[in-house]
């Protein structure tokens, strides 16, 4: 069952992205090298806490015990079956607030633009790893072109991203809002809206792992 769980981190400031990704992986991986990860992390907006998202119901037990130990106390805010997710309406749009950078690697390149292929991309790989087993799989041809952005308020960001050590890259990421609608009648509307309803707990796009791509809905 995916689930969102908050997070009191220690410190001051905003929280240092590689000592959170260390942290969490420390608590939550038992394959280090798996390609997809079933969490992903974001900062709260309001204070240092952090959002962590979990698609496996065998990492709770793991974060509950890993934030005990470090003295980080932690709580479930949300939680939805896939079933649940799967059961969504037909609606006319939806907006996603990006809470954190928003980004997609294109090999060694990272995009900012959160385009409907690229978000609904993500989205559709993380169902289809982690949900469709359980629940099956949803139906969405993106080479049919079936959703438009019809509304986008927000900027880039760029920034640079320790991940090796010493290495570093240089990430660039979108903040803000994104309207999203079907055009042409070409896809499901509740298929799209169980893809942006999972978007909180799965987080989107590149580095989700590292506190890019947290997701927040609007009128759900």
């Amino acid at each position: 069952m995916p689930s969102l769980w908050r997070c009191c981190w220690a410190g001051s400031g905003e929280p240092d992205r590689s000592a959170v990704h260390r942290t969490l992986s420390r608590w939550l991986d038992s394959d280090h090298h798996a390609q997809r990860k079933p969490w992903s992390w974001a900062a709260h907006t309001a204070d240092r806490d952090l959002l962590i998202g979990l698609l496996d119901d065998r990492l709770t037990e793991r974060l509950r015990s890993g934030a005990a130990a470090a003295g980080a106390p932690v709580r479930q805010v949300a939680a939805a079956g896939w079933s649940e997710l799967r059961s969504g309406r037909a609606r006319d749009c939806w907006q996603m607030e990006f809470t954190s950078p928003v980004t997609f690697r294109r090999g060694n390149r990272f995009l900012p633009w959160p385009s409907p292929s690229a978000v609904f991309g993500s989205l559709r790989a993380a169902w289809r790893h982690f949900g469709a087993p359980a629940v099956g799989d949803l139906e969405l041809d993106l080479r049919l072109d079936p959703l438009v952005v019809t509304a986008v308020c927000g900027a880039s960001r760029t920034e640079r991203v320790t991940v090796h050590e010493q290495a570093s890259v240089l990430v660039g990421g979108f903040v803000g809002t994104v309207r999203y609608a079907v055009d042409g009648g070409v896809a499901d509307p509740q298929v799209i809206d169980a893809l942006v309803a999972l978007a909180p707990f799965s987080g989107v796009g590149a580095y989700t792992t590292r506190g890019f791509g947290g997701v927040r809905t609007l009128g759900q």
